[in-house]
């Protein structure tokens, strides 16, 4: 503490940690909310920012808590979409790939060389690169520091202790009726179900698909209800995107089938 004329001067706040009430007062002191314990330095800035937003989006809109999740929901699956797009449709192109990926690694496995190279010409014949199946896992990994971020929000942030919102008394306390979390397996469920249609049988992949639902839905049940709210949103937003897509999936399958068809004929 500086020292000055022999007389040390602080400054002390005491009141409510509301992070605008924070940030007007300077000093640092809207980074003081302790996000995520020993994860603070790298969940802070995703919670900093989603606080932010949530909080211009109410202030802009003049809407209740409850509803500005709903709003902040759609609109980030709205600014994933064109990525959704992309990856979706390059898991389709790798859909049909299989045939010929396994065609190559049959006739070259005991040539690891020839076999790179052929499945790298492959890959370029067809405007992909053997990175594209990684790419198409980006969608999935971008939501994932903002829900980690909510988590730590609803847990930390004064603002949304004792808002309420339908029949909820409190968002950030967990559902007491449950109802949301099973909103958002159930959601979730739906998601899985209509991606799965027009791919090729996979039990594994089946199961995996229908399993992760329940194991999450159990999992929420303790979290706030504003997090389950905005993962439910997220996931029925998704379903126009993912049925267009199923649909054009079963139509390049159909397409796929019938000129085998006539392949086999000739």
């Amino acid at each position: 503490m500086p020292l000055k004329n022999g007389k040390a001067a602080f400054d002390l706040y005491v009141g409510p940690q509301e992070f605008e009430r924070l940030r007007a007062l300077g000093h640092d002191l809207d980074r003081v909310n302790p996000y995520a314990g020993w994860l603070h330095g790298v969940v802070q800035p995703f919670a900093t920012l989603v606080t932010k937003v949530l909080l211009w989006i109410k202030s802009a809109s003049g809407l209740g808590y409850g509803w500005v999740i709903i709003i902040f929901g759609v609109s980030i699956r709205l600014l994933l979409w064109p990525l959704n797009q992309s990856a979706m449709r390059t898991s389709i192109r790798m859909q049909r790939l299989q045939p010929e990926l396994a065609e190559v690694q049959k006739r070259y496995k005991n040539d690891p060389d020839k076999q790179r190279d052929a499945l790298v010409k492959l890959y370029q014949a067809h405007g992909m690169t053997p990175f594209s199946p990684m790419m198409g896992c980006l969608p999935m990994l971008l939501p994932m520091p903002i829900l980690f971020a909510l988590y730590f929000v609803f847990l930390n942030t004064i603002e949304f202790r004792g808002v309420s919102f339908l029949w909820l008394r409190d968002i950030s306390a967990a559902d007491p009726y449950y109802i949301l979390p099973l909103l958002m397996g159930l959601s979730m469920f739906a998601l899985s179900w209509i991606g799965m249609r027009g791919m090729p049988p996979n039990p594994q992949t089946k199961m995996m698909s229908y399993m992760m639902p329940v194991v999450l839905t159990f999992m929420f049940f303790r979290f706030a209800a504003g997090l389950n709210l905005y993962y439910a949103v997220q996931n029925v937003a998704a379903l126009p995107q993912q049925w267009l897509l199923a649909r054009e999936r079963a139509g390049i399958a159909k397409s796929d089938g019938a000129t085998k068809d006539r392949r086999d004929k000739t």
